[in-house]
């Protein structure tokens, strides 16, 4: 009964971070017109978001330290904070503020959620865990666009959907506080020679570099995907709501056939296999003509893409057991580095060759990617 509370509790953490971070591309046009900025510039309110994620391995450490319970409790304070200065926020100014520590809670919340289920979770069922927790990220992906547009659209206000995500995370927190702590390190030193001494080890090393490598292609594909459909099939903005709705079927196929498989067929080796599908499902798209077929490598690709995360962490849950909570800390800022990174450069691909030079360099690092996680010789 203990564990199934436990697993509630994760899942609501999940569902409320992962639905708040998929609700902002699509309330674009709200949020132009709501704070009177023009479109272009909205995308500047997430910028703040995914570069804070590059502080979240101190969280990581401070987890190990005093307990992975507590680095959740902290990061739930945090996300109720930024969550109820958004929903009154009357500028951009203070809502990309507020932001800020949404976005830390989470980065941090999606590493330490799984480290956290993993102290409880014999390693052969923790593909389940992971799935469970993917099975939450993939209901918001779903959900949140379309019911978030539907309550700003009908009462014209960010607090509808801001407050209800705020007294969520405070029940998770009320329901977090009746869970076991985890077991301390009080040897692990929060600075830098912590997160340092995980390079020394080669796999953890091989895996932070994979992991910049495979979210690349999510990173620079699904961001320009839309324009994409626009340019070359003269789709409506509308339609492309749907189109990324019905690609994230995907996701959830992704997640759930992960969840199930993972501890069968091996995290490994279903990892792998799954990373390859994203390959194959992007390598034809430049090519391809029928708006059909575009909708169903989009599910292909989202399919690879969720499901092989969804083993590759549970895998990399395993690869440094000391210090967990650090490693997958570590794992998600590369995840915000990325996502960053390419906030930046991501335009300046885009104006030198347009979406296929864009699924040229994704193939690529996704085919270096492969080949590293190859000869990472993990046995399992």
């Amino acid at each position: 009964m203990k564990r199934k509370f436990m697993f509630l509790t994760t899942f609501l953490i999940q569902l409320i971070v992962a639905a708040e971070m998929a609700m902002i591309g699509p309330l674009s046009p709200f949020l132009a017109t709501y704070f009177s900025i023009d479109q272009s510039m909205v995308i500047l309110l997430s910028f703040a978001y995914s570069a804070v994620g590059l502080l979240v391995p101190y969280l990581g450490v401070f987890g190990d330290k005093f307990g992975k319970k507590r680095s959740i409790s902290i990061s739930l304070v945090l996300f109720i904070l930024g969550s109820v200065i958004a929903a009154f926020a009357a500028s951009p100014f203070v809502f990309a503020f507020a932001r800020i520590f949404i976005g830390f809670a989470y980065f941090s919340l999606s590493a330490t959620n799984l480290s956290y289920l993993s102290e409880f979770t014999s390693y052969e069922n923790r593909g389940k865990a992971s799935g469970l927790l993917r099975a939450a990220f993939s209901a918001s992906i779903l959900l949140s666009p379309i019911v978030s547009a539907f309550f700003v659209d009908r009462y014209g206000s960010l607090a509808v959907i801001y407050i209800p995500l705020a007294l969520v995370a405070l029940v998770a927190l009320i329901f977090l506080s009746q869970l076991p702590e985890t077991q301390k390190s009080p040897d692990i030193v929060v600075n830098k020679s912590e997160f340092l001494s995980l390079l020394h080890n080669p796999i953890a090393k091989k895996m932070l570099i994979s992991v910049f490598l495979i979210l690349t292609a999510p990173t620079l594909i699904l961001n320009y995907l839309g324009i994409y459909l626009t340019n070359s099939f003269h789709v409506s903005q509308a339609n492309i709501g749907v189109i990324y709705t019905i690609a994230a079927i995907g996701t959830v196929l992704g997640t759930v056939f992960a969840g199930v498989f993972s501890d069968k067929i091996g995290k490994y080796k279903l990892a792998k296999i799954l990373f390859a599908v994203m390959l194959i499902a992007i390598i034809p798209i430049p090519f391809v003509k029928n708006l059909i077929l575009i909708i169903l490598l989009a599910i292909l690709f989202s399919f690879g893409m969720d499901g092989g995360w969804t083993s590759y962490q549970a895998l990399g849950s395993e690869v440094v057991p000391e210090k967990r909570g650090t490693f997958m800390s570590l794992m998600y800022t590369v995840n915000a580095l990325t996502i960053t990174f390419y906030s930046l450069v991501g335009p300046i691909f885009y104006r030198l060759g347009g979406f296929s030079l864009l699924i040229i360099i994704a193939c690529v690092f996704l085919s270096v990617a492969l080949y590293m996680i190859a000869n990472l010789k993990i046995k399992e």
